[in-house]
């Protein structure tokens, strides 16, 4: 319904939030999470028998931000909860598909909850963010909300 009067508005920044995480999931604080299904997980490929499966699985992975926290998820989905933060980290670059400065301001893919790609081969890698920079200790990547 349309206001008739003033109201006092909820903000939330936008950088940090709580997601229910899958059963028996193991997130470590610092990593990579993704939503899969909804459900807060580590970073990861795409999962299936063969890379039409992983590619269909890959693409309903959404990285939502860093685990401010370890969490282990319970025997059913949503037993725990995991704090996330979405921003600019640092990631390790895949040596067989390394990111480079060419790829600055381009998206990169997720390997694992520590790691980041180039290219998303057959498309079985979700997408981790934006490349920021290139350092010898890694890439930085724009992540989660707003990337």
């Amino acid at each position: 319904m349309a206001l008739t009067q003033g109201r006092k508005v909820q903000e939330r920044g936008g950088k940090q939030h709580g997601h229910p995480v899958a059963a028996n999931a193991v997130i470590h604080a610092g990593a990579l999470v993704v939503l899969a299904a909804g459900w807060a997980a580590p970073g990861r490929t795409g999962a299936g028998a063969d890379n039409a499966a992983k590619a269909a699985d890959a693409a309903t992975l959404q990285v939502v931000g860093i685990a401010e926290e370890a969490v282990t998820g319970g025997p059913a989905n949503g037993d725990a909860r995991v704090r996330t933060r979405a921003g600019c980290f640092l990631f390790d670059n895949l040596p067989t598909d390394a990111v480079t400065r060419a790829d600055i301001g381009k998206p990169c893919f997720v390997v694992d909850d520590e790691t980041v790609a180039k290219t998303s081969p057959n498309n079985t890698r979700a997408r981790a963010g934006i490349v920021d920079d290139l350092e010898d200790a890694g890439v930085w990547v724009r992540i989660g909300a707003g990337r």
